[in-house]
């Protein structure tokens, strides 16, 4: 492996992933996770930072933690910042520094200014959460490759309202695709989805400057498979004829869960209506669309391949957060959440010799650790100052032990607020709201968090032990906040 690797990091957005029952069935039709589960290491405990678009994107780039970049929700409510400013600095400053060319395609979310080529990145994105449909490249992309314009019926209606069998052009429904949480069925080519759009503008700009001797890092950011879930063919009814359970706290009553979970349900209880064999289409409509978007990314590696740069090429796989869609008493999306369906995620990286190949890792990484990865293949030497840890010794020894035993993860609300901490051990996970409320859980035993744990005398000194491990991670990272003072304030003395 040369000294300084060509970098690509392909990232979907708020991709379903834990305890859904489609997953494993799912994997045959993901030829991207599939091939880079082959040639690399897949990460079975892999979290998200802070399950929300803006501030796990800013933690990916920084190498930071939410707290400490200060985005702690999207648009910069709750008093956070709105999004990234010139000031800040990403791991793609430190590698053009070192002479690597850095572009970045398709959904950025990081500031609702600047779009990232503000930030030095050649490519294509736009300011706030983006419109690709609506843009003149989009445009241009349809003419060059003689596609029609994009036009969708939708099967299940959301926040909308609009109704079953209404059709729409997604050229002018900006409205309905931001704020949507049903499904909807592409009736023009899959090569008119966005996630086709964005990742054939990637392999373009690998084809017209991947050879031209410079390492490079590419950053490939398709909407999807962000709701709301539009599917074309081929992968349009593709799990039909699996017929899913719901996921296993679909029934959950949610008593042993905070009254924000049960605020949550009630709320898509009453937006959507929807019955278990409805939800069922749901699930299968998000598989679909991540197998779509899996798809689409799968085109960049081909394009890496065909010009025979994998040979010198690290490629990350991984998105921002997780999608509790159809899960814990029927929910969508991910509000304030703190469940495993909304912070687990997908991680797999691969690359030359030495990485491991074909292997799974199970220690507890996050989509945070990938700056400090990259600066640590790329000798940027500035992992330390970083809140991630370099992933590097398990990409060549998945099994090795020197590794961290918990993980801290964020949370500050969605819409609504609410200051919440996790606490990720081997085994068990503690995640402590700011009043005080705390849920306890064996995820090796429960990983559907169907029993909280934390008012059982039998784990007594199991909770202890992961106050006194979450409070050591908070005080690690000086996360010393007034709400964060008061939260660890309010277990201790419990």
């Amino acid at each position: 492996m040369n000294s300084r690797p060509n970098i690509v990091w392909l990232v979907s957005d708020h991709q379903a992933h834990a305890n859904h029952p489609l997953l494993e069935a799912a994997s045959e039709n993901l030829p991207l996770r599939q091939r880079m589960a082959r040639d690399g290491v897949q990460f079975d405990r892999a979290y998200t930072v802070l399950p929300v678009c803006t501030p796990a994107r800013a933690s990916m780039l920084t190498g930071l933690y939410p707290h400490r970049h200060g985005i702690t929700e999207n648009d910069g409510r709750f008093g956070g910042r709105e999004g990234l400013g010139r000031q800040d600095t990403l791991i793609s400053h430190n590698l053009a520094g070192e002479g690597y060319r850095c572009a970045y395609f398709g959904k950025w979310h990081l500031s609702n200014q600047l779009s990232a080529q503000a930030f030095g990145f050649e490519g294509f994105s736009l300011p706030g959460y983006g419109y690709p449909y609506g843009t003149e490249e989009y445009q241009a992309y349809l003419e060059r490759n003689e596609l029609p314009e994009p036009v969708v019926t939708i099967e299940q209606a959301g926040e909308s309202g609009q109704g079953q069998g209404h059709r729409l052009s997604l050229v002018g429904e900006r409205e309905w695709f931001d704020y949507e949480a049903g499904s909807a069925i592409l009736e023009t080519p899959a090569a008119t989805h966005e996630a086709y759009f964005v990742s054939h503008l990637a392999c373009d700009w690998i084809e017209s400057h991947g050879l031209d001797g410079d390492p490079f890092f590419l950053r490939v950011d398709p909407w999807g498979p962000h709701p709301p879930y539009v599917v074309a063919q081929p992968f349009l009814g593709a799990f039909d004829h699996l017929s899913p359970a719901p996921t296993p706290n679909f029934a959950s009553d949610l008593s042993h869960r905070p009254q924000y979970h049960r605020d949550y349900r009630d709320f898509w209880h009453r937006v959507l209506g929807f019955d278990a064999e409805q939800w069922q289409c749901q699930v299968a409509r998000c598989y679909e669309h991540v197998a779509l978007v899996d798809s689409a990314l799968y085109e960049v590696l081909l394009t890496l391949e065909r010009l025979g740069l994998l040979d010198n090429t690290i490629v990350f796989f991984t998105t921002d957060h997780g999608d509790a869609i159809g899960s814990n008493g029927g929910v969508s999306n991910k509000g304030g959440l703190m469940v495993e369906e909304t912070l687990r995620i997908p991680l797999l990286a691969c690359g030359p010799l030495p990485f491991a190949r074909g292997q799974t890792c199970q220690r507890l990484v996050a989509n945070m650790d990938i700056a400090a990865t990259i600066a640590d293949l790329c000798g940027l030497g500035t992992e330390g100052g970083l809140d991630g840890k370099s992933l590097l010794p398990l990409l060549v020894q998945p099994s090795a032990s020197d590794w961290r035993d918990a993980l801290m993860v964020e949370h500050y609300g969605l819409h609504v607020p609410l200051f919440q901490r996790a606490l990720l051990s081997e085994q068990y996970k503690l995640v402590v709201q700011q009043d005080g409320f705390e849920e306890l859980y064996d995820l090796r035993n429960d990983p559907a968090e169907l029993v909280n744990l934390a008012s059982c005398e039998a784990h007594r000194r199991t909770l202890a032990k992961m106050r006194t491990a979450l409070a050591t991670s908070m005080n690690q990272f000086d996360d010393d906040s007034d709400p964060a003072i008061e939260l660890l304030s309010s277990v201790s003395s419990q």
